[in-house]
């Protein structure tokens, strides 16, 4: 029988367990390859890579319905790894040569490939968090999803080029604040954040100065700030003012920021980030474009814990393709926090008056997942 993938927390890690899946450093070189037998020694160096879950293979437990991982998350990482050596290479050619434009098109081209290759574009995007260099991570992150929502949109593959082309550099303008302000911390001062602001000004200038970049992706650069409400930067532009690519590029800016540890601040849970973004629809953000990324997003990923309003705990076993906000949750624990023998699935999407209140619960006792 093959192995079944059980996400657990990297601080779980025991010598033995198997490795389901291949970890990368930052620029995409292989640190510990899938099915490899954990020692110390390799928990050590996983419990560095500020990575806080990962898969390992579990042949005991026949009880949850298994799961075949997605092709789709497999191809897109090895990708995705791919971008993050190209951009890498840019990053440190910029101020020789100027913006490489033949290999940020190239690659754009092949993320748009792989993402039209698949029928059901739906991600999870924990898949996209390996590993944690902000700078390149975030900006892979923001073209994948900023395409995924184009593609869901059903942009030609001229307008996902150009969408991909603007998520990509969105950031672009960041090379000319100083590293000790990005990196700070602490809380920014008025100061420094006014000069942080300026990095959309200064990328904008970047991509208009740069051969065979054309107009849309600079002024995603410039408007990937700006809100429905005005209270945005640096032009204080409206809705309509703003173009759908710099809205597009705006909520999957915003959505990977909240995601990911920075160094002043710690990311927030999936359910979090989105329960945000919705709260912001018509402020900030635009509504229709707010619902295609969460029709895009596995709110919660296989394998992970939520809390029903009935306050019985439960694992993700199956994602609805109509709504994945509404997954099917085996219980095992009941509303009164006692282990449930019986094999019991909930199915959210067909259950209306059951919901998810929380993710990834604090458990009080000694809760492991081995003993179901």
């Amino acid at each position: 029988m093959s192995s079944r993938l059980t996400k657990i927390r990297v601080n779980d890690l025991r010598e033995g367990m198997i490795l389901g899946e291949n970890l990368y450093d930052s620029l995409g070189n292989i640190l510990l390859s899938d099915g490899m037998t954990l020692k110390e020694s390799y928990i050590v160096r996983i419990q560095r890579l500020n990575v806080s879950m990962i898969h390992i293979k579990d042949n005991s437990s026949k009880k949850i319905k298994n799961q075949r991982e997605n092709s789709k998350d497999t191809y897109l990482l090895k990708t995705r790894l791919e971008t993050k050596k190209y951009i890498n290479k840019s990053m440190e050619e910029f101020y020789l040569k100027g913006i490489i434009v033949e290999h940020i098109s190239a690659i754009v081209n092949k993320l748009i490939e792989e993402l039209l290759e698949n029928e059901e574009i739906v991600i999870s995007l924990g898949k996209l968090k390996q590993v944690d260099d902000y700078t390149l991570e975030h900006s892979v992150n923001v073209c994948i999803l900023s395409l995924i929502i184009g593609i869901t949109y059903g942009f030609s593959h001229d307008k996902l080029k150009d969408l991909g082309m603007g998520a990509i550099l969105h950031d672009i303008g960041k090379m000319l604040i100083p590293r000790e302000i990005l990196n700070k911390p602490g809380p920014l001062t008025i100061k420094e954040y006014e000069i942080v602001k300026k990095h959309t000004t200064y990328g904008y200038n970047i991509l208009k100065r740069s051969k065979g970049i054309n107009d849309i992706a600079a002024e995603v650069a410039l408007c990937h700030h700006e809100r429905l409400d005005g209270n945005g930067y640096p032009l204080r532009k409206k809705e309509s003012q703003i173009k759908i690519y710099s809205k597009i590029v705006a909520i999957s800016d915003v959505y990977d920021a909240l995601t990911s540890d920075r160094v002043y601040k710690k990311k927030i849970e999936v359910h979090k980030a989105l329960g945000y973004i919705c709260s912001m629809v018509d402020s900030q953000f635009d509504n229709d474009i707010v619902k295609k990324l969460l029709n895009c997003v596995k709110i919660y990923p296989l394998g992970s814990m939520v809390k029903l309003n009935t306050n019985e705990i439960g694992l993700v076993v199956d994602i609805s393709k109509i709504d994945s906000s509404k997954p099917v949750v085996r219980i095992l624990l009941d509303e009164e926090g006692r282990k449930v023998n019986e094999y019991l699935e909930v199915d959210t999407n067909r259950n209306p008056g059951i919901e998810i209140a929380d993710a990834f619960p604090k458990f009080k006792g000694n809760f492991n997942i081995d003993n179901f």
